[in-house]
């Protein structure tokens, strides 16, 4: 019975089956085209996407009330993942620091972020707010530079190539606005500006009219470089004149005005922090950008930390007293100099902070002697007022044994015990030990035969140098005498540069040197003076102090190469130099086959050769021609450690770095957004 109920209920179902499916199916009613499509309902029990990065708490809480985007949303399609150095950091917190000056070059360095920028262990460099190394056709004369997309102001607007086409056509070519120019590295080698071209909102073209390929490096030398470019057209042109601003000259000083990102807060900036507080003269403080374009492995949005606070303490006693006792979370700059090391070893415990090892300044010379090619003394030159006696002086300061004598004549030893109390070496003049041109096997036989070039002390082969050219007392007085039989007295400027303790000390040291083998020497004291900047920047000295320290000529070649000159990176061809620069327009021509002439052919080809390792030798042919013909700057002493001083609880910073050039950008090369507090 039950079966026979089973197989009749089957036969029912199936029945039914078959009438639905032959049933004719009712024809669907199209929606008007204008109707958008209905949106697929979300169960409620499925949890929504989750970001694929997290946060700051800080940024977190106004997304949540609705005053800034999702951080998916700010972040860039090309985001940078950056290295930690030890961990994972964590988020919050203030960085106390400090600056010895209204400008706070030191504090603009941690916020370093060009296009371009040095590798954090100086050995290079690599891409910034670019998304590859630029590109070079056309001989070498067009270079590419392609941005990263998607990155934004830290007001959230976008950055594009339309900020760098405000900045070149509005600013830098506009002759009414003299505070933004064209820079030196963007003009033609007949002086005019190059051609920019901005095909794109990432692409960026620059048009030589010769082979270049040194210019995409040069904007990741320090801040200064890249500064002028860093222009947000959006804010800008509601003060510009030829926009929303004030016409006329009202409107320019407007503009001057408000174009300060360091000193105008809310000014939108690219780095990890900008300007949200500044009072001068006493302090600036910094705030996280939420815009900000970098994450660690993690996916965690940098910077790590929320706010910088900056002290200004002009005063070198204090400043090291309040480092001392613990005052500053982390300092990179100006913490006292080497020989304030043992003081600060000796408070770290009580201060609750550490010495971090691995940072030196890199010092090719501290101090140094420029021994200026190019003198005269008048502001105003005229070769046809120039006196015999000045002409004779800046013969005899070009003569390869005076400077050969002069060399011989420096008891390095001694200045290094007296004036750094035995810290550093004894040598001469070269640019930092450091730098990625004297890397190689080659290239370090090449530096340091340099370094030991006429650096021993030998009164003996001094006065034999001096004799050799006339330099003899000729009146019986004690003194040498310019070779014509006129008195003559060598003036040293001692100046501000670096630092003035060290320059006394040394000073006095060479001072004494060269009076125990008969040159009379003056030392003109310019500490704490206008004079020794006007004065030395002009090329009106005989011999002057200096600090002399560099990694990468190609790009800041001053120490070496005369290509730039009075009033910017004046070294020891301040005329020659402005010669270079202007096209001949202003300066001296150097005379064929003289040291400038060839330091400027040497430059010019450097800039003309793609190969880095060929770029290399080609220094090593401008260091010879300083061995052979110079030494245009005596060095005494090199390659001291520098004082790095950070809190116990601030991690992640990196344990190498150089400090005396400012050109690599350290430390903001070692990404200082990945530092924390871990409080």
């Amino acid at each position: 019975m039950k079966k026979r109920l089973f197989l009749l209920l089957s036969f029912v179902v199936v029945l039914a089956m078959v009438f639905t499916a032959c049933k004719p199916k009712p024809t669907p009613t199209p929606a008007p085209a204008t109707q958008a499509p209905a949106a697929t309902p979300v169960p409620k029990t499925e949890e929504p996407a989750k970001s694929k990065y997290k946060e700051a708490p800080m940024l977190a809480e106004l997304v949540k009330a609705g005053k800034l985007p999702p951080v998916d949303e700010r972040l860039p399609l090309d985001v940078v993942v950056v290295p930690v150095v030890d961990s994972i950091g964590k988020y919050g917190g203030t960085w106390n620091d400090l600056t010895w000056w209204e400008g706070a070059g030191n504090i603009k360095m941690e916020l370093y972020d060009p296009p371009i920028r040095w590798k954090a262990d100086l050995t290079g460099y690599e891409p910034g707010l670019l998304i590859e190394m630029p590109t070079w056709t056309d001989g070498g004369k067009t270079i590419t530079f392609k941005f990263r997309r998607g990155i934004k102001w830290s007001d959230g607007v976008p950055f594009t190539t339309a900020d760098l086409k405000f900045w070149w056509e509005d600013l830098a070519k506009n002759e009414d606005y003299k505070t933004n120019q064209v820079p030196w590295w963007a003009r033609n080698s007949d002086g005019t500006p190059i051609t920019m071209e901005f095909p794109d909102d990432y692409t960026w073209v620059l048009k030589f009219d010769k082979p270049q390929y040194i210019m995409p490096y040069i904007l990741a030398q320090g801040f200064w470089e890249w500064e002028p470019l860093m222009k947000p057209a959006h804010f800008l042109k509601k003060y510009h004149p030829n926009y929303e601003g004030k016409k006329g000259a009202e409107g320019y000083t407007e503009l001057d005005q408000m174009d300060r990102w360091f000193e105008t807060p809310g000014y939108p900036c690219l780095m990890a922090w900008c300007l949200k507080e500044y009072k001068p003269g006493e302090y600036r403080i910094l705030e996280r950008n939420p815009y900000y374009w970098k994450v660690d492995p993690e996916g965690n949005q940098l910077p790590y930390i929320d706010y910088i606070r900056v002290e200004l303490v002009e005063d070198s006693e204090v400043r090291l007293l309040q480092l001392a006792q613990g005052r500053y979370d982390c300092n990179f700059r100006y913490n006292g100099s080497p020989m304030d090391i043992p003081f600060l070893q000796e408070n770290a415990q009580t201060g609750d902070y550490r010495l971090v090892p691995g940072w030196m300044n890199g010092a090719g010379a501290w101090p140094a002697f420029i021994v200026n090619q190019d003198y005269h003394t008048e502001m105003e030159y005229d070769p046809a007022k120039e006196s015999e006696v000045d002409k004779e002086i800046r013969q005899l300061l070009r003569n390869h044994d005076f400077l050969v004598g002069l060399s011989y004549a420096m008891d390095r030893q001694r200045i290094v015990d007296v004036a750094w109390g035995g810290i550093g070496e004894a040598k001469n003049f070269t640019i930092s030990p450091q730098s990625p041109h004297f890397a190689s096997p080659e290239g370090k036989k090449v530096y340091e035969e340099w370094a030991k070039a006429y650096a021993e002390y030998s009164p003996d082969k001094a006065k034999a140098a001096f004799d050799k050219i006339g330099f003899k007392d000729a009146n019986g007085d004690g003194w040498r005498d310019l070779p014509s039989g006129k008195d003559f007295t060598l003036v040293i400027q001692l100046n501000d540069w670096s630092d003035p303790k060290v320059n006394t000390n040394a000073v006095e040291v060479y001072k004494k040197n060269l009076e125990d083998i008969g040159v009379k020497v003056l030392i003109d004291n310019a500490i704490g003076t206008p004079d020794g900047g006007t004065k030395r920047d002009n090329g009106l000295f005989m011999i002057a102090t200096a600090h002399a320290s560099e990694l990468d000529l190609w790009t800041y070649p001053d120490w070496v190469f005369p290509v730039r000159g009075v009033g910017e990176g004046t070294r020891a061809f301040p005329m020659q130099g402005q010669y270079y620069k202007t096209g001949g327009e202003k300066g001296w021509a150097p005379e064929p086959g003289s040291p400038a002439a060839l330091l400027q052919d040497i430059y010019r080809k450097g800039l003309q050769e793609p190969s880095e390792q060929k770029r290399n030798e080609i220094i090593w042919e401008a260091v010879r021609v300083y061995i052979d013909k110079g030494p245009f700057i005596i060095g005494a002493a090199g390659d001291q450690p520098q004082p790095v001083v950070c809190k116990n609880y601030f991690k992640n910073v990196y344990e190498y770095g150089v400090l005396g050039p400012w050109a690599p950008g350290t430390p903001g090369n070692t990404h200082p957004e990945q530092f924390y507090i871990d409080k």
